[in-house]
């Protein structure tokens, strides 16, 4: 029963975890995180998502079985043979609750007695609803991590660094581009953000490189938004508007991030020297102001926690990749 209702809760709920797929995905992740800071590259996370979900449909599949052979060793009878009528032993018995999990029916072990000719029944359909589950899971699973690959791209493609996304994106202190950029991955976000809230388990398909990490992707342009809407006041209304939606969408994404998967880091992370954006077109803050406003922004500490969760440094976010 409790596989089962962890089953559901993964698979149906929409928008959380159940609690052994919680624990064991996080723990699971959390010792390869570990693995992971003590070599370099990022193959061993990148590889992560694919083993932690092919673990749980096997821990599920494990568990059920467990939980059936048990059910069938509480009473002798539980499991003959069919032939001889003799009681089946332990291995025998764990055979059988394997065979009627997976709906294979051999026949060779039946129930001894009519109280438990119900159960087979029970253990049977219990079997063909993970199976059914969690295919289903895997199919959901795949398409969204696709989906939450192409939009990290899709920032990326504006820019590896906060600096870049503004420089290229600046026409003389407008902004335009930028804002009918973001006018394409508006959507994409709010759809992954519910993704992630649906499926936890996204969080743990890592992106090998920095192009493809979306934590990075989505602190960058954080930080780029943060940075154009207060530094530059000549902004028109559309362009600003624009901007501050995309804002908000950051916002509602980062709100899943803290319902399950995240928890805010105790310290703001460190704001490098703002000098060079100090420079860009239309911008008529100092570096220092840009600094303080930055690092006053309470969602900051839980994007540190974001990125470093990931496996990436709080560096990554502001210098260019050399991969």
């Amino acid at each position: 029963m409790l596989v089962a209702h962890d089953a559901i809760r993964t698979t149906l709920s929409a928008s959380n975890s159940g609690p052994l797929t919680k624990r064991l995905t996080s723990t699971l992740w959390f010792m390869l995180l570990l693995l992971h800071r003590r070599g370099r590259g990022h193959a061993i996370l990148a590889a992560a998502g694919v083993w932690i979900t092919i673990s749980l449909i096997a821990f599920w599949m494990l568990m059920a079985w467990l939980g059936w052979f048990l059910l069938f060793c509480s009473d002798p009878q539980a499991v003959v043979n069919a032939t001889s009528k003799t009681t089946a032993d332990l291995v025998e018995r764990a055979y059988y609750a394997g065979y009627t999990l997976t709906t294979l029916g051999y026949g060779d072990y039946v129930p001894g007695n009519n109280h438990w000719r119900i159960v087979p029944g029970l253990a049977a359909a219990n079997g063909f609803f993970l199976f059914t589950a969690a295919i289903t899971y895997i199919l959901n699973v795949v398409a969204n991590v696709t989906q939450k690959r192409q939009l990290a791209l899709a920032m990326t493609a504006l820019g590896q660094t906060p600096h870049q996304m503004l420089e290229t994106t600046a026409d003389d202190g407008a902004f335009t581009t930028l804002a009918s950029q973001l006018q394409q991955v508006q959507s994409s976000i709010g759809t992954v953000g519910q993704q992630h809230l649906a499926f936890p388990i996204l969080h743990y398909y890592h992106g090998e490189t920095g192009d493809k990490a979306l934590p990075l992707a989505m602190t960058r342009l954080y930080q780029t938004l943060a940075l154009v809407c207060f530094a530059c006041p000549g902004l028109d209304t559309s362009t600003r508007s624009q901007l501050l939606i995309a804002q908000r969408n950051l916002d509602r994404f980062l709100e899943t991030l803290s319902t399950d998967f995240i928890q805010p880091s105790r310290h703001m992370p460190d704001i490098p020297d703002l000098d060079a954006y100090a420079q860009l077109p239309g911008v008529q803050k100092s570096a220092t102001e840009m600094q303080e406003h930055l690092a006053s922004l309470d969602h900051q500490r839980l994007l540190l926690a974001y990125v470093r969760k990931d496996g990436w440094e709080w560096q990554d976010v502001w210098k260019t990749p050399t991969t």
